[in-house]
């Protein structure tokens, strides 16, 4: 039965229990709101004029600052939960204490304005605190499905209260109906209590606790106008509540107006009050429980925000045109059946992205302050034009008709802030994350480089050092020059190579010190970084201080025999580079990797000796004539840079060194990419190869390779054009084509969750095939959001998918609500599904059905589904499934797998294999 209610509700599991508790909250302060409205307007009314009202309005929206003014001085004492509770209390004793003075003292003049003015102003408190306490246990998604609930409660309040206005009204009188309004409001405060102890206080401190939590850290009306005008988002949320409470009390006098012109009598008024009250409650609240949750889902905030400016707008042109007792029904009708239905339940969640301390304060102030400004504003619209000009109530629908176009405008600005505030709030979020997990070169350089290097552990330097040196930085940190004079002769030594690395010829006096250094190893960098970039004469140095050692005497002179001047001797600087090139031993590997070195550096005529390096036996070698290859730009040696990439020790060296040919190599690389004969290990670095050509050239090259088969390769490729577009954001893409693959990407996500469907894991399982496939999951969710970064590079869409991996239910949920508001309707509904934690895998695996059009019926063909992948982590998963489930009937596919060049696939699969063996010989 519950399951049917949610159902019906359009609510998820969980959500039940606080909204009823919520709704039953509401209904109890609506249905006293609109028993005191009905009484109210009675008793007014047989004493008074409708024009007089005006007074009514004005002195309303004045006493509600005093009120406010009191009750932020109680708020600073006291708990946010006795506060809520107390003031019920408060306001159940007044309502008896008007009822003794209206039924013992009904004589005195003053008794029935103050009733009046006094439901004006519960009906403001009352109804906030309530919506307030919502937005204390409740986050935006949760909201968004609940308060269509919660507001229906205000609503079958309304009901509740014309039925019963009308009932005691006709028996007791109307005066009796002040009993009732006690009774419901007393109930009220019990029910608060509950309300709170049911839900997580996603506000300030869990406890509510006074001095401490948000609600009791400001507090004074300047403070919040303050907050108020600072604001732009806060700005259009009180200039559309100000405004359309303005519109909605101007409209009310209006029905009250014309309803006495035809109804004199108090009873009478109360009566047709009440069941007016009825109807349109019971077709608010159809509304509310059938199409608010639905409407807000379908079309979201934005649109909902329209909705009852635009029908006020068209019921005011009705009764300006016929001017009758019905056309004043329809457009008080159309107010009051939207107003507490579609358009409250919005108004609510335009205050859910705010942060929580603001929220309090500034809720309160709009909520009360600024919504009844609009009554005031009403009150003395009617005074001046209704009572001074003597407009008859029909002609004041001119004034509701310019009204209405400053609503619209209001709700549009409103609209575009609500989405800005989303994407400040999880860009908060992200900005926090990254901080948290800064890179560690950094923070280690910096801290370690430029903070206390003297006294730091030498070990930690040279750490520091070596991230630097592998980040291949080409401008020296400022820190490093420092690092020349330490103690450490590993760290001095380590310091002079990346100065060297970095071209700093700033350094040249220092390295002349330390050419004079008590350790070989520091003299010999001294050595090589003056022999190229301080033009000495090595020879001169070496017959001056001695003791080098021969790799870095052979190369100090080769590089001063290279250098244009007297002593300039190519032949001589090739025949040592040959006797470097071609020594073995222990040796002869720093001399070869010191040759390799050097030829970056050298005139470009000594090709044949860079070959030879390139296919040397060491990788340090090679590395080192991999730079060189790209330091010199050789074109003749970009196959052999190609063909390097298959290897993982050397594929960054390769990388980085054919970044350095530009657009002459596009078409190479296009090929090498395309080329299924190429080694996969190779085809999964170019990527990275044409983020550093960083040309619109390259970005078509990744465009037109967005569809690789290999998932990995696929990553790389979107994540490499990412890159690339946020580097150089003047580079156009093909949209039609993103949205190809983008939908592409989406629906095989989709067919993702049918296969763990079918198979009977779930994404937090712990079985290793539930995490292998959550883990391919989740590099298909990041690979969808990185092709959304490149159709919609303005929307920030990476802060809102890291906020979707917090663990912060509030976070989530704001991320989720700023995608509901940006993302067009027919990618929304087919992504939102995906990203939403209250939709089951079964769900989404009913949702797969309907679009992928192709049904998975058992477990053998959702497995056979992931062998047949090109993904081999997930052939893996399914190799494993095969053995896991002992699916006999797929063996074959295991053959397969043991030839595939991946080793995890082939380990997985052989163990699969001697699985089945195990099961065929117990069986």
């Amino acid at each position: 039965m519950k399951r049917w209610i949610e159902r019906a509700l359009n609510v998820h599991p969980g959500d039940l229990g606080r909204g009823v508790l919520l709704c039953s909250c509401l209904f109890l302060v609506i249905a006293s709101y609109k028993m005191g409205g009905v009484a109210g307007a009675a008793l007014f009314l047989s004493r008074f004029r409708a024009s007089q009202l005006a007074y009514a309005d004005i002195s309303s929206s004045v006493l509600v600052v005093a009120v406010i003014a009191g009750y932020v001085v109680i708020a600073r004492r006291v708990l946010f939960r006795d506060l809520l509770v107390g003031s019920m209390i408060f306001f159940a004793a007044t309502w008896a204490l008007f009822w003794w003075l209206a039924h013992y003292y009904s004589h005195l003049i003053w008794v029935f304005p103050a009733f009046y003015v006094w439901v004006k102003i519960f009906g403001v408190l009352a109804g906030t605190q309530i919506w307030t306490l919502a937005n204390y246990v409740l986050t935006t998604r949760e909201a968004k499905r609940i308060f269509g609930m919660v507001g229906g409660g205000a609503i079958a309040g309304g009901i509740f209260a014309g039925f019963l206005s009308k009932t005691i009204a006709k028996r007791f009188g109307t005066e009796s109906l002040l009993l009732a309004m006690t009774l419901f409001v007393f109930i009220c405060a019990g029910l608060v209590i509950l309300v709170w102890r049911s839900g997580r206080v996603l506000v300030g401190d869990a406890q509510g606790k006074p001095g401490e939590s948000a609600e009791t850290s400001s507090r004074n009306l300047l403070a919040s106008m303050r907050l108020l005008f600072a604001s732009p988002y806060l700005r259009a949320i009180a200039a559309v509540i100000c405004i359309s409470n303005f519109v909605v009390t101007l409209t009310g006098w209006q029905f009250l107006a014309i309803g006495q012109q035809f109804l004199v009598k108090k009873d009478a008024m109360a009566i047709f009050f009440g069941d007016f009250y009825f109807y349109v409650g019971v077709l608010g609240l159809l509304f509310q429980l059938l199409l608010t949750a639905r409407f807000l889902r379908r079309f979201g905030i934005g649109t909902a925000l329209f909705v009852l400016p635009v029908t006020i707008l068209l019921g005011s042109a009705g009764l300006l045109a016929f001017g009758t007792l019905a056309s004043a029904v329809a457009l008080r009708g159309g107010d009051q059946v939207l107003r507490y239905s579609v358009d409250k339940s919005t108004a609510e969640l335009l205050y859910l992205p705010i942060p929580g301390g603001v929220k309090l304060q500034v809720k309160w102030f709009i909520d009360t302050v600024i919504w009844r400004l609009g009554d005031g504003l009403s009150g003395l619209a009617v005074l001046i034009f209704a009572t001074s000009l003597h407009w008859p109530a029909r002609q004041m629908s001119w004034i509701v008709l310019l009204l209405v176009s400053g609503w619209l405008v209001a709700v549009s600005v409103a609209r575009r802030q609500y989405v800005a505030t989303l994407r400040e709030s999880i860009s908060q979020h992200r900005l926090d994350v990254e901080q948290a997990s800064a890179p560690v070169l950094d923070r280690s350089t910096t801290d370690l480089l430029a903070n206390n290097l003297s006294a730091s552990d030498p070990k930690d330097i040279l750490y520091a050092l070596s991230l630097f040196e592998m980040e291949q930085q080409r401008a020296a940190h400022p820190g490093i020059r420092a690092l020349l004079s330490h103690s450490a002769p590993e760290v001095r030594q380590k310091a002079i190579a990346i100065l060297s690395a970095a071209s700093d010829k700033a350094a040249v006096p220092e390295m002349q010190q330390l050419l004079r250094d008590p350790e070989l190893s520091v003299r010999t960098e001294a050595l090589l970084f003056l022999s190229h970039h301080g033009h000495i004469d090595p020879l001169t140095v070496i017959e001056q201080l001695g003791d080098f050692p021969d790799f870095s005497v052979r190369s100090a002179v080769v590089a001063f025999l290279a250098q244009p001047g007297e002593a300039h001797n190519l032949e001589a600087a090739r025949n040592i580079l040959d006797s470097m090139v071609n020594e073995a031993g222990e040796e002869g590997l720093r001399n070869r990797v010191e040759a390799a070195r050097l030829l970056g550096e050298l005139p470009d005529c000594f090709d044949p000796l860079l070959s030879k390096l390139l296919t040397d036996s060491d990788t340090h070698v090679v590395c080192e004539a991999i730079h060189s290859v790209g330091m010199l730009r050789k074109r003749r040696l970009v196959p052999e840079l190609l063909d390097r990439l298959a290897d993982h020790r050397l594929a960054p060296a390769a990388a980085q060194a054919l970044g350095r040919f530009g657009d002459s190599i596009v078409g190479g690389l296009r090929d090498h990419l395309c080329d299924s004969a190429v080694p996969i290990q190779a085809r999964r670095e170019i990527p990275s190869v044409l983020v550093a050509l960083g040309t619109s050239a390259a970005a078509s090259v990744l465009l037109d390779n967005l569809l690789q088969g290999d998932t990995t390769l696929r990553f790389r490729t979107i994540a490499a054009l990412n890159k690339l577009c946020r580097l150089n954001p003047q580079i156009v893409l093909d949209a039609q084509m993103l949205e190809t693959v983008l939908a592409a990407e989406i629906l095989g996500h989709y067919r993702s969750y049918q296969i763990l469907a079918t198979i009977g894991a779930t994404t937090d399982g712990v079985d290793p095939l539930a995490r292998a496939l959550k883990e391919a999951m989740q590099q298909e969710l990041e690979r969808i959001f990185r092709l959304l970064n490149l159709l919609h590079p303005r929307l920030d869409l990476h802060s809102a998918y890291v906020g979707l991996q917090s663990t912060s239910v509030a976070v989530h949920d704001n991320a989720l609500e700023f995608l509901d508001n940006v993302l067009k309707s027919q990618l929304r509904d087919m992504l939102v599904p995906l990203l939403d934690s209250k939709i089951t895998v079964a769900e989404r695996a009913q949702i797969a059905q309907r679009l992928v059009r192709a049904k998975i019926e058992s477990q053998e063909q959702a497995v056979a589904e992931l062998v047949a992948s090109d993904d081999p982590w997930l052939k893996s998963c399914g190799a494993y499934a095969i053995g896991a489930l002992g699916i006999k009937s797929l063996e074959g596919q295991l053959d397969g797998c043991l030839n595939e060049a991946d080793p995890l696939l082939r380990e997985t699969a052989r163990a699969a294999k001697l699985r089945l063996e195990a099961l065929a010989a117990k069986s």
